[in-house]
């Protein structure tokens, strides 16, 4: 198992995109200023970490032995599913935001958004989390173990 502080590149950028999307939502729904522009910015580092790591372009743990997709564990499927439809969902909602701008937004969308999409989306993304830094700490797939 081939892992350096580079591995950590991914990690860190998928934890920044959450904490983007956890003050962006938050601050649509209390209708603070900036929102539009902080879900922007999540949404351009998912984007770009999800470029970085699918094209191997930063560096990965890779486990000996391990090479397909686990497709067989529910947690995967799950992980892909809510990743997906919160990733989606917040790319309608920003270009939505920027169509009808922030001001004109129903308080429905933003309830809406805060808790639901948020939520799915934060699930998603704590399981690739999780399962990134057990490949780092202990050389493992959360997915193999779930």
């Amino acid at each position: 198992m081939e892992c350096d502080a580079t591995c950590l590149i991914n990690v860190f950028l998928a934890f920044f995109a959450l904490v983007l999307y956890g003050i962006g939502s938050y601050r649509l729904y209390i209708k603070g200023k900036g929102a539009v522009l902080i879900l922007g910015i999540a949404i351009f580092i998912d984007v770009v970490t999800a470029v970085l790591a699918s094209f191997k372009i930063t560096p990965t743990v890779q486990i000996p032995g391990m090479v397909a997709v686990p497709w067989n564990s529910v947690l995967f499927c799950l992980h892909v599913a809510f990743s997906m439809i919160g990733f989606l969902g917040f790319i309608a909602l920003f270009i939505y935001l920027l169509v009808r701008k922030n001001s004109a937004c129903k308080n429905w969308i933003r309830q809406w958004q805060f808790y639901g999409l948020l939520p799915v989306w934060v699930i998603g993304e704590l399981i690739a989390l999780v399962n990134a830094l057990l490949k780092i700490v202990k050389g493992v797939r959360l997915f193999e173990l779930v």
